[in-house]
Parts: C-alpha cells; sequence; structure tokens
C-alpha cells in the first residue's frame, strides 16, 4: 500500500513541484508550492463543488426533515422516510465523504513533500534535477524552517473558511435539541474558533511549506465559497 502511495500520489507531486520550479517560477520552490496547490485544488474542485452543493441542498430540505421528525415516527420508520426523501430530492447525504477520503492521502503527500524539501533525489524522474534550485519563496522566506507569520495566516484564512462554510441550523424548537444537534452545533463552533488556533500552533513548529500550502490552499476555499455562494446557493436556499 505504501509503495502504491509513492508511485500514484507522492512521486507525482514531488516530481511536479520540481518541474514546475525548473521551469515556471524561476528555482524558486516556494512559489512552485503555491503553483502545486492550486492545481491540485483545481483538479479536486468538481467534488468539493458537489460536496458543498450538497451541504445547500440539505439545508434547503430542513422544513421537509422537520415535518418527518414531527409525525411522531418510529426512528426505523423516520429514518425510512428521510431516506426516501434524500431519493427523491436526488440527495446522497455521504457525498462529502468521498471528497474528504481522497484528500487524506494527498494531504500527506504534500505533507512530506513540503517537508522535507528538495533533496530527495530516490524519488526523482530521471529527467529533473534539483540543480540550482532555491527553497525560498519569493526569495526572502526558507520554506524549510518555520515562519510564524505564515502559519498565522494560515490559521486566519481557517477561520474565515469555517465562517464562510455551510454550518448546521439551530434547533427550532426545544425538544428538536438531541445529541447529534448538540454534535453538529459543537463541531462547527470547534470548527470555527478551536482548529485555526490548533492549525497556528501545529504550523509554527512545520516547515514553512507546509503553512503555505495550508493558507493558498484555504484561500482557494474561500474564493470557491464566495464563487458557490453567488451562482448556487441562493437558488437553492429561499
Amino acid at each position: 500500500m505504501i509503495t502504491l502511495w509513492n508511485i500514484v500520489i507522492y512521486q507525482p507531486i514531488y516530481n511536479a513541484l520540481i518541474f514546475i520550479a525548473q521551469h515556471i517560477t524561476g528555482q524558486d520552490v516556494g512559489l512552485a508550492v503555491v503553483v502545486v496547490t492550486i492545481i491540485i485544488r483545481l483538479v479536486l474542485f468538481p467534488l468539493s463543488k458537489k460536496s458543498i452543493i450538497g451541504q445547500y441542498k440539505m439545508r434547503a430540505l430542513e422544513p421537509k426533515l422537520q415535518s418527518i421528525k414531527d409525525k411522531g415516527l418510529t426512528k426505523e420508520e423516520e429514518a425510512k422516510a428521510t431516506m426516501e426523501l434524500y431519493k427523491d430530492e436526488k440527495i446522497n447525504p455521504f457525498s462529502g465523504c468521498l471528497y474528504l477520503i481522497i484528500q487524506i492521502p494527498i494531504l500527506l503527500a504534500l505533507y512530506r513533500t513540503f517537508s522535507n524539501g528538495i533533496v530527495q533525489p530516490q524519488h526523482l524522474y530521471s529527467f529533473l534535477s534539483t540543480d540550482n534550485l532555491k527553497n525560498m519563496f519569493i526569495g526572502l522566506i526558507d520554506i524549510t524552517k518555520p515562519f510564524l507569520p505564515l502559519a498565522i495566516l494560515a490559521g486566519i484564512t481557517q477561520g474565515i473558511q469555517a465562517f464562510l462554510a455551510p454550518s448546521p441550523s439551530a434547533p427550532s424548537r426545544k425538544g428538536d435539541n438531541n445529541m447529534q444537534n448538540q454534535l453538529a452545533q459543537s463541531l462547527a463552533v470547534q470548527t470555527k474558533y478551536v482548529l485555526p488556533i490548533i492549525i497556528i500552533v501545529i504550523a509554527s513548529r512545520l516547515a514553512a511549506a507546509v503553512a503555505l500550502y495550508w493558507s493558498v490552499a484555504n484561500l482557494f476555499s474561500i474564493l470557491q465559497e464566495l464563487y458557490l455562494r453567488k451562482t448556487v446557493r441562493n437558488k437553492l436556499i429561499l
């Protein structure tokens, strides 16, 4: 499994970084990190778009879901009615899972690439070379060492992204405040306020390339969210 991950995900990302640094970003590996991050996010855009639209559709279905709860059905009957509603509305409540699962091996490859730097000849394609490449971002920041301002930027952009992302609605009645709703609300709060702090702490101890990736990926997600809000959300949630 590790060998497959190396061949299919890690080595292509690592070599793409070297190629872009050599031929596009003037030997600046930091700028190559930015380009690679954007390319990966563009490749994943269809999946992330589907995931976000699914969340919007779920929000639009809340009145119908609430009406099912109000019928006083058993748990089995309520679950069956809910799934039938999803089927009728052509919504897959688990559509976001695939996007999250796919991101995990990519994130691991990015972390290994950016944290280890460009001194891994055993993973380099024969037509590429790391000669004369600079582990710098815009010639000023050494991306192999921690850099607190970039770590803070990663945390701030993560917070902005969390505030823009679709969040679970508050229960409409006191009786609806069950464990599932409480968990969803708690997770939303932690994502908005706790996760950015955790990211700052982690990123401040890792290579600046990791914080740079985090920041660029978050900025891409923010722009994506604003775009989808303008083009999709208002049509689904009135």
